[in-house]
């Protein structure tokens, strides 16, 4: 009587085992942790169900021919749960997983063979077939990858937080357990089992995956521990009639029948608060999503709002800068002129009259420039030229300036190698040197101004580089310095009021015309601003 009640042991996880498999494949087939634990629990299921058969077995022929299907499933348990383990942990397939599926293929053949398992061992309550070589080799095998899954576990439990490292936990405490059941082996090397204990372990193993996926949402079910239970009752329930005597049967089948009823209920209405849940969960996530598009469009109009503030503000800067822009060499020469008609003209008046006639004529070009090269109409005389020498003949124009600075360190730094002649507009190239360095003189009342001029090799381009220590640039300004005229930064309308960032801007689109670009860099207000002019080589050399 004790050997059958042993028996039903592996029978009862044998037949929890499957059940837990397939309602979590059921869940979702086409998850891929799902599947590999299907497999799993499927080889797990056959070694099981294959040593009840063989527990009941009254002749050895039958004991061993169960035993050899106990490990047609027993093979392929390490590979199948390393193979879990590679999808619960989100680690990638490689050649150890395709040769431990070839192994366990060859082993499955031998386990056919006397060179795996031969003859009976009878111990205390039952029998076993006896390792041969083969079966040693296996043992290795088995260890290795039973090994392997518990390292990609342990890592992912190490690397991930919370829940994920919640339901790692379980997975590893339950397959630890599930190892243990492992030396069921014990007799096929003349060792006896005085009790079946280690068949125990396959039930805590699915109780406590039960567990993790009620408390942890493992494998996304939350019904699976009111039907692993009912179904543990009901397998109970329809074996206890074979237990008792003749008598008690027909009152034990009625109490099956009915729970059966009550079951059916139980696992409906469960069914259905799950459902009702999931449809909560899923209006959570809607209503989340829907809060997040509410705030990027809150954020999207308050930054659109900004940004119509900033062009308002701009456009009034626009129409204020260009009326001082223009009226003020027209006032100065309306006013020399008046005194000309008084006859309190000498030369002096005359000389100023002429700088206030230059300095209107300069202006309306800079306008018109700009107009040309927005409609792309702008010509570019292009001559070549060594951009060192054009760099220096700048510089001379502001020596008298420089003269004015005691305070203020000036340093050119040029690449020791003579860079290659380029082809460029010298007249335009110029300007955009001379207003560079100008705005970096205008905006740096002490400290240093440096200037950089250099080939980028990988880009086959000369960079230009105008690097002081002055007022600096607030980042949030950094995106639209020079991007049109009117428009510059806080602190340097502070500093110099009559500049209206025409020059600056001007600069951008006759750096663009040579197809290059103007950048600035910052590291905010106070900390200085650096301004960047990288140029294309085409001189007639390099394209030979």
């Amino acid at each position: 009587m004790a050997s059958f009640v042993y028996s039903l042991i592996p029978f009862i996880g044998g037949i929890l085992t499957f059940w837990l498999g397939l309602l979590v494949l059921l869940k979702n087939r086409k998850a891929k942790v799902n599947q590999t634990l299907f497999g799993a629990i499927i080889c797990i299921t056959i070694w099981l169900l294959a040593t009840f058969a063989m527990f009941l077995s009254k002749e050895d022929y039958w004991a061993i021919f169960w035993d050899r299907v106990v490990y047609a499933g027993v093979v392929f348990i390490p590979i199948t749960v390393y193979h879990f383990g590679l999808s619960f942990a989100k680690r990638k397939e490689g050649k150890l997983l395709y040769l431990g599926y070839f192994l366990s293929s060859l082993f499955l053949i031998l386990s056919r063979t006397d060179y795996f398992v031969a003859d009976l061992y009878r111990y205390s309550w039952s029998v076993h077939t006896q390792a041969r070589f083969f079966h040693h080799v296996f043992l290795i095998f088995f260890v290795f990858y039973i090994s392997l899954f518990f390292l990609n576990i342990y890592q992912y439990q190490r690397k991930v937080k919370g829940v994920e490292r919640a339901q790692a936990n379980y997975v590893l405490l339950a397959f630890f357990i599930l190892a243990i059941s492992s030396l069921a082996f014990l007799p096929a090397y003349g060792i006896d089992i005085k009790f079946p204990f280690l068949y125990f372990t396959t039930i805590l193993c699915v109780l406590i995956l039960a567990l993790a996926i009620i408390r942890y949402h493992l494998f996304e079910i939350r019904v699976i521990l009111t039907e692993i239970l009912v179904g543990a009752m009901g397998v109970l329930l329809l074996i206890f009639p074979f237990l008792l005597p003749a008598g008690y049967r027909i009152f034990a089948i009625g109490v099956f029948l009915v729970f059966c009823v009550f079951a059916y209920y139980l696992i409906k209405a469960t069914h259905e608060e799950a459902k009702r849940r999931e449809e909560a969960e899923r209006i959570a996530i809607q209503e989340r999503a829907l809060r997040e598009s509410a705030e990027k469009l809150v954020k999207r109009e308050r930054k659109l709002r900004l940004e119509t503030e900033r062009l308002s503000g701009a456009r009034n800067q626009f129409l204020l800068s260009a009326q001082h822009y223009f009226r003020t060499p027209l006032t100065s020469l309306i006013g020399l002129l008046e005194l000309m008609m008084t006859g309190s003209f000498g030369k002096e008046k005359l000389s100023q009259t002429f700088q206030s006639a230059l300095e209107l004529r300069k202006r309306i070009e800079e306008g018109l420039d700009i107009s040309q090269f927005q409609s792309g109409k702008a010509i570019l005389n292009k001559e070549e030229v060594q951009l060192e020498d054009l760099l220096l003949k700048t510089i001379e124009e502001f020596r008298p300036q420089l003269e004015q600075k005691p305070n203020l360190s000036f340093k050119i730094n040029l690449s020791k190698e003579k860079l290659a002649k380029i082809k460029v507009d010298i007249k335009r190239i110029r300007e955009v040197f001379s207003n560079l360095i100008d705005n970096a003189l205008k905006h740096t009342l002490k400290g240093k101004v440096e200037l950089f001029l250099e080939k980028i090799k990988e880009k086959n381009s000369i960079l230009f580089k105008v690097k002081d220590t002055g007022i600096g640039i607030p980042k949030e300004e950094l995106s639209y310095i020079g991007q049109s005229p009117f428009e510059r930064g806080k602190e340097a309308k502070k500093l110099s009021p009559m500049g209206k960032g025409i020059g600056l801007y001007l600069s951008r689109l006759i750096v663009e015309a040579h197809g290059g670009k103007l950048w600035a860099e910052s590291e905010g207000e106070g900390k200085g601003s650096t301004f960047y002019v990288e140029l294309p080589i085409e001189s007639e050399d390099e394209k030979k």
